[in-house]
């Protein structure tokens, strides 16, 4: 009966393990998806202040 409740035990250690790892992944993926949609937005917006001087830099 005590192997039992070891393997059991075990098991569920693993299980929560696991769902740690599964958790900690879905906020990997998150943030990345933040990064990828900040690096498609532009840095200036054309309403910006910073554009402004920057088109005057180029311009």
């Amino acid at each position: 009966m005590a192997e039992n409740q070891d393997f059991h035990d075990e098991l569920d250690t693993l299980a929560s393990d696991i769902e740690r790892a599964i958790r900690e992944f879905d906020a990997a993926l998150e943030r990345h998806a933040m990064v990828r949609q900040r690096a498609r937005d532009p840095v200036f917006r054309s309403e910006s202040a910073e554009f402004d001087d920057v088109q005057e830099l180029f311009f």
